[in-house]
């Protein structure tokens, strides 16, 4: 009698939207070996302000929630440089943003994620402050969920049994907000509704926003970074629609939160942009304008909140079309990386099979690879010069 081989178990890969695939096309080798072989950052500077951006907004919007409001704008006794990170004084206002942020900073310190640096602890403060005072007025009163979570299953393009592992992936996400908005009983003054019907200007009736926050400056127009952003809205807007019960989502709205109290490091990037005309955003107002104009290293920038709310919110349309060419693109993402995948499985050599194919100078330093990754010097860095970089997040 013959028995027949065992078929091997059949393999679905789960692949995060944000951990993987933006992982992937951001620096092919960084993702192999901190997804593939487990090796976390040993300075997750980029995550830690992520993640206390995140936590931070979460928390005021539970509580304007469970409050039916908030005294807006919230007050905020402001860090110095030489004070240590603890618990805040206990006579601090109940709704100060440091009573609100340490759990927070409590909750990532017990999972060993902490800032940089003392400079980079209050530039998370400062921008946090203008994320709520100035967005969380327009934006809470419309949020349905926060922290949605959504799944759907798609085929790896070319994908051949006999060859490759799967034929299918799993496809997550994990979506910051998503808001409800009936734009005829929201207010008028409202400036989320406002920025939606600007850029989608025939929509009617009720529909959903993704809202996804984003710890960076706004991109310059020519990058990969603005490209992917947007594919990243549009892919949700897939996710979303594969819910039961889900309303039609009309746009994406990516809040690129540096924006709101932009550092150095960011005015110097906004002066190139504009000089190259590598951005859609510039000052509107005759006082921006030469704010910006006459602005040097160690000034400040006093600018309208017009302004900063408008390099902060963008709004991205959402249609089949261009649902299908965001996922198609991360579509052969996937399949990309299930090529390496097979190949590093013949081959048994990292170097030759993922790539070292990062653009991004401030990637490349935070990346505990550096020391051995040609893209390192390639993007113009020196060893040493990661300490300067992290600094300016």
């Amino acid at each position: 009698m013959r028995i027949a081989r065992k078929r091997p178990d059949h393999v679905v890969p789960e692949y995060s939207l944000t951990g993987d695939l933006l992982s992937f096309r951001r620096c092919a080798r960084q993702y192999r070996y901190q997804n593939g072989s487990a090796l976390p950052p040993s300075r997750p500077v980029q995550l830690w302000y992520g993640e206390f951006i995140h936590g931070l907004l979460e928390n005021v919007y539970r509580l304007w929630k469970s409050k039916g409001g908030l005294p807006f704008p919230l007050p905020y006794e402001r860090l110095s440089m030489s004070e240590p990170i603890e618990e805040p004084p206990a006579d601090l206002d109940e709704f100060d943003l440091r009573n609100l942020g340490w759990p927070v900073e409590e909750s990532l310190l017990n999972q060993n994620k902490r800032a940089r640096s003392r400079k980079a602890r209050l530039a998370a403060y400062r921008r946090a402050e203008a994320a709520v005072n100035m967005l969380g007025p327009h934006l809470f009163p419309l949020i349905a969920e926060a922290e949605e979570r959504v799944i759907g299953t798609r085929d790896i393009p070319g994908a051949i049994a006999s060859e490759h592992r799967a034929e299918k992936y799993a496809l997550t996400g994990v979506i910051d907000v998503l808001t409800e908005i009936e734009l005829g009983s929201a207010h008028t003054d409202n400036l989320i509704r406002q920025a939606v019907q600007a850029q989608c200007p025939d929509l009617a009736g009720e529909f959903e926003v993704i809202v996804d926050y984003k710890g960076t400056r706004r991109p310059d127009t020519n990058t990969s970074e603005w490209r992917d952003g947007e594919w990243q809205v549009q892919t949700y807007a897939w996710l979303r629609h594969e819910q039961r019960r889900s309303r039609r989502v009309a746009a994406g709205i990516l809040i690129y939160i540096n924006e709101l109290a932009p550092g150095e490091g960011d005015l110097l990037a906004l002066k190139a942009a504009l000089s190259k005309g590598r951005t859609d955003v510039g000052p509107a107002l005759d006082s921006d304008r030469r704010m910006l104009e006459n602005w040097r290293p160690g000034a400040r920038a006093d600018f309208s909140h017009g302004f900063l709310f408008s390099r902060a919110v963008r709004v991205i349309p959402v249609n089949d079309a261009s649902i299908e060419e965001a996922t198609g693109a991360f579509d052969d993402t996937v399949r990309s990386i299930e090529e390496c995948v097979r190949r590093e499985d013949q081959a048994v050599s990292i170097l030759q099979t993922w790539l070292d194919d990062c653009l991004d100078g401030k990637t490349c330093a935070a990346c505990d690879f550096r020391y051995f990754c040609e893209g390192y010097q390639r993007n113009g860095n020196t060893i040493g010069e990661e300490d300067r970089i992290e600094d300016e997040i």
